[in-house]
């Protein structure tokens, strides 16, 4: 077997119900293997955090196997709630970390990592006096400190801002062009586009899996971008024509119709007042998500069921 197709972690029917009876997380399966960048996909309480903490050896499986083939000083975890000093500084948390991995004349890695994510003109800050979004980059720096095969990464931009999302997935990508294998997980689904591989999750189970193509693939239907400053309205008449799936945010709705002539389908939506653009679409991973969790709810395919969202 190839270094680059090594198996690093492999987690067979893990479970975890706690004591108060809640399923947690129910039937994991996953193997991740050295390269990969894997993606836990799902909203709060899908078990994403449950998941990680069993794969951490920090919460105990109540069901399950797990195996994790990779020396355990070159994993590294960075958890959704920032864990580091908050009275020592930024200079002080990165040395403290790099002397207990046993790391020699640490300088230049430190200084490395901080100027990757704009953190090295704060070395002087008390880490509980900087942002979210500085946490959350100083946490990562703490650990790649050590240079890990295996990076796990619970849910780590949450509440982090648009800008500061970006210079952690520039380093996070940069990490991973490396040979660093990465899970990570999260609740967007923009976000979730990075994944090669991801898992849909959703109340604790895996509702499918497979490539960001894979679910394009899966997708029945027409999907249709539609443009409008009156989306409430706009809706109600879009309901009439009996899409598969409807969902609005802001001024965009995204509507799914059974094949049919698209020039045709294009035109009544196009007549519909207040309508500004309506134009094809290609499906996008939530466009998916929500397909599966209707057909995880209901039992039933959900080409067969009209749903709305939004």
């Amino acid at each position: 077997m190839s270094l680059a197709s090594a198996l690093l972690l492999r987690a067979e029917h893990l479970a975890c119900t706690f004591r108060n009876g809640t399923r947690a997380v129910k039937d994991f399966d996953l193997e991740l293997r050295a390269g990969e960048l894997v993606g836990l996909i799902g909203p709060d309480g899908a078990g994403k955090t449950t998941t990680f903490r069993m794969l951490m050896g920090l919460q105990t499986p109540t069901a399950g196997n797990l195996v994790v083939q990779v020396d355990p000083a070159q994993v590294a975890y960075v958890p959704q709630v920032f864990a580091l000093a908050p009275d020592l500084t930024v200079d002080e948390n990165m040395r403290l970390q790099a002397g207990l991995y046993g790391l020699k004349a640490p300088e230049a890695r430190i200084a490395s990592l901080l100027a990757s994510v704009e953190l090295e003109r704060f070395r002087g800050r008390m880490a509980g006096a900087l942002s979210g979004g500085m946490k959350q980059k100083l946490s990562l720096c703490v650990a790649l400190l050590p240079a890990p095969r295996l990076l796990l990464l619970d849910e780590p931009t949450t509440g982090v801002d648009p800008v500061s999302r970006r210079e952690f997935w520039s380093l996070l990508h940069e990490v991973h062009d490396e040979g660093v294998a990465i899970l990570f997980s999260t609740p967007y689904m923009d976000e979730a586009e990075y994944a090669h591989h991801g898992l849909l999750m959703h109340e604790g189970c895996v509702l499918d899996r497979g490539s960001l193509g894979d679910f394009r693939d899966k997708i029945p239907g027409l999907t249709v971008r539609v443009v409008t400053a009156a989306r409430r309205e706009v809706q109600v008449a879009l309901w009439e024509m009996k899409p598969l799936d409807l969902f609005g945010e802001g001024e965009v709705i995204r509507a799914r119709f059974p094949e049919q002539d698209t020039a045709a389908l294009l035109a009544r939506i196009q007549a519909v007042p207040g309508v500004e653009r309506a134009e094809v679409s290609e499906a996008t991973l939530e466009d998916y998500f929500l397909h599966a969790l209707v057909e995880a709810e209901t039992g039933a395919p959900a080409a067969a069921l009209g749903t709305t969202h939004g």
